[in-house]
């Protein structure tokens, strides 16, 4: 099992910290941490280069940040064991960590397995085009728990979807109590922000289907940008409180979540 980080973290000065996994919550991770305690050795590992799904300006400031930030990036790295003191990689290669934050993936949690549910390989529950669980229709799921397939692929776990999820569902519960037919679920992507700092993130705008646009932000706009975005969620359930209808406006993604059959 990863070490945990010791209870006296904000003192630690010295030591190697290695992040296992440089997707965005790795990358962002790094970047903070390097930022807080720049005296500490940080190391991001994974199998692609960080930032990888972003436009070339974005990826080169990302990349760029954490560089400046003395984050040593080892690409193409899979982890395969965590020792007390070090991390082994494919091929026998040793790491020396005096911590280890994994963040190289997700899994939901067990509960719907084990009642029964129809799952995918992490666990989330298999949800039809309206988000009724495939096995048990009067169960819906939504956000990391569901795996909801769109005409681009499966849903990852984000906000961006999570609660235009949470809204479909309890529209349709609210429609099947009338006698209606729920409606399907459509969502597209907007943007990927990712802290690089207190002061620095790059915000890449993208398709629907989460490729990138050629628009993205870098600095301290692109800070402020993720910073808004973070702070969000309890406007909107304010906002949700006192105009309901206003919860059921979302990107649907036009071509790109149709489902080919």
């Amino acid at each position: 099992m990863p070490k945990c980080w010791p209870a006296g973290w904000p003192r630690l000065e010295q030591g190697t910290v290695v992040v296992a996994g440089n997707g965005l919550t790795g990358v962002e991770s790094a970047a903070e941490i390097a930022e807080q305690h720049p005296r500490l050795r940080g190391v991001l590992l994974g199998r692609g280069e960080p930032g990888a799904a972003m436009n070339r300006k974005a990826r080169a400031h990302l990349q760029a940040a954490l560089e400046r930030l003395g984050v040593e990036v080892r690409a193409g790295a899979e982890v395969t064991k965590v020792l007390p003191d070090a991390v082994e990689l494919a091929g026998g290669e040793t790491i020396p960590a005096d911590v280890v934050l994994w963040t190289s993936g997700t899994r939901a949690a067990p509960l719907a397995a084990a009642a029964g549910l129809a799952v995918d390989d992490r666990g989330r529950v298999i949800a039809d085009a309206t988000l009724r669980s495939v096995s048990h229709p009067n169960v819906h799921a939504v956000g990391d728990a569901a795996a909801i397939s769109q005409g681009y692929g499966v849903l990852h776990g984000t906000c961006q979807s999570g609660m235009p999820t949470g809204v479909h569902a309890a529209v349709s519960i609210v429609r099947a109590l009338a006698g209606k037919e729920p409606k399907l679920f459509r969502f597209g992507y907007y943007h990927t922000p990712v802290s690089l700092g207190r002061h620095d993130a790059v915000v890449q705008f993208t398709h629907p289907d989460d490729s990138p646009r050629r628009i993205c932000l870098t600095g301290r706009l692109a800070a402020r940008y993720k910073e808004a975005v973070t702070a969000s969620p309890w406007p909107t359930y304010l906002r949700m409180k006192k105009m309901p209808a206003s919860g059921a406006f979302w990107p649907r993604g036009g071509r790109f979540t149709r489902v080919r059959r």
